[in-house]
Parts: C-alpha cells; sequence; structure tokens
C-alpha cells in the first residue's frame, strides 16, 4: 500500500515536472524568436486582406519582444493567484478595448512607456514571495491590456474592416494561448512551491522592463 502511494506520488511529480519542461521550452522559444525578429525587423508586413491581418494578429505579440514578456509575465502570475483564470482574460479583452479606441482615433499617450512600466510592476509582483489580492491583479492587466491593445492598433489603421476583425481574432488567440501556457508554469511553480524559479523570472522581467522604459524615453 505504502509502496503504491509512493509510486504514484513519484509519478505525479514526474509527470508535472515533465509537463512544466515541455511549458517552459515552449515559452523559451517564442521569447528567442522574438529577440532575433526585434534585430531583424525593423517594420511588420503590410496588412493587405484579412489574411494578412489574422497572421498579422497571430505573429505581432510574438515577434514583438516588449509585447511578448508582459503577456508571459502575466501568464505567470496568474497561475499563482486563486481563481487567476480571470487575468490573461481581463488583458485579453483589454487589448481589444485598446485597439478599438486607436481606431477610433482615442489618443492614449505615453503608451510604449506605461507598458514598459507595468513588465516592471508585474515582474516586482512575480519575484515577491506572497500571493498578490486577485481584484489588484485584474486591475492592473487590464489596464495595461489597454496600453498594449493601442500599440497594436496601429497595425491596422486604414486596412478593410475585415483585416481588422481578422488581426483582433488572431491577436486574442495567440495572446491567450501563451498566457494560459505560462498559467500552467505558474500553477506547477505555486504547487511544487519553487520560489527559487518565481524569483529568477521576476529578475529577469523586471532587467527587461527597465531596458524598454530606457527605449520608451529616449
Amino acid at each position: 500500500m505504502f509502496q503504491t502511494e509512493l509510486s504514484n506520488r513519484v509519478s505525479e511529480k514526474f509527470a508535472g515536472s515533465k509537463l512544466l519542461y515541455r511549458h517552459v521550452y515552449a515559452i523559451a522559444s517564442l521569447l528567442v524568436i522574438s529577440l532575433v525578429s526585434s534585430f531583424t525587423l525593423s517594420q511588420p508586413p503590410a496588412i493587405l486582406n484579412w489574411f494578412d491581418g489574422f497572421l498579422g494578429g497571430l505573429t505581432h505579440p510574438v515577434l514583438g519582444l516588449h509585447h511578448l514578456v508582459t503577456v508571459v509575465a502575466i501568464g505567470l502570475l496568474s497561475g499563482v493567484v486563486v481563481r487567476g483564470a480571470l487575468v490573461p482574460v481581463a488583458f485579453v479583452f483589454a487589448t481589444l478595448l485598446g485597439i478599438i479606441n486607436h481606431l477610433l482615433y482615442l489618443n492614449i499617450p505615453g503608451a510604449e512607456t506605461a507598458i514598459a512600466f507595468f513588465t516592471i510592476v508585474f515582474a516586482i509582483m512575480l519575484a515577491m514571495g506572497n500571493q498578490p489580492n486577485l481584484m489588484v491583479v485584474v486591475l492592473l492587466t487590464a489596464t495595461a491590456g489597454l496600453f498594449h491593445g493601442y500599440t497594436y492598433g496601429q497595425a491596422i489603421l486604414e486596412t478593410p474592416i475585415s483585416s481588422q476583425i481578422a488581426y483582433m481574432l488572431g491577436l486574442t488567440l495567440i495572446q491567450y494561448v501563451v498566457a494560459m501556457s505560462a498559467r500552467e508554469i505558474g500553477n506547477i511553480i505555486s504547487m511544487e512551491k519553487l520560489q527559487n524559479i518565481r524569483n529568477t523570472c521576476g529578475f529577469a522581467f523586471w532587467a527587461m522592463g527597465i531596458v524598454f522604459l530606457g527605449y520608451s524615453i529616449i
């Protein structure tokens, strides 16, 4: 009986570690792609039709390192919060609202600086050992989503409505998938009490946020 329980616990721990590594490899691959693209792409491809719009929506958060880092940080943070699945949902919907604001020419000043600032905030919250309040995290991520969405909207100004809808669909899909994948990592970190990994992620994102802030101010 004892050996069976011990065997089950070992199997569950091994399965959890294997799942963690898979998600980590996936997120790390996206971060590498994003980092490389930031040095090789001067501007995103033009959007001419609905397919370009959908593809642009899928790739924009991945090719923009400052966007991807925030999405991953939000996903990790949602994994250590009770009922944290609300956090990525709030971010995604707020992003759509920010895009609509841009399409309606409702100006949101200092968007790039705000994105860098929120990256730093999420990094600090990750590095802290205590569990953040759900409503505080939802409010912060929704506010960050507005700024991210506003900058996304620039890519589809003056494009056909079909392209805009397809772009927002692709954007919603990729952001939700990345955030929920990062959430799985956050869940495993929380359950296994791997505070050192959480601290490392927080410090790494904090450093990136500082760099993003410097570029946005210059």
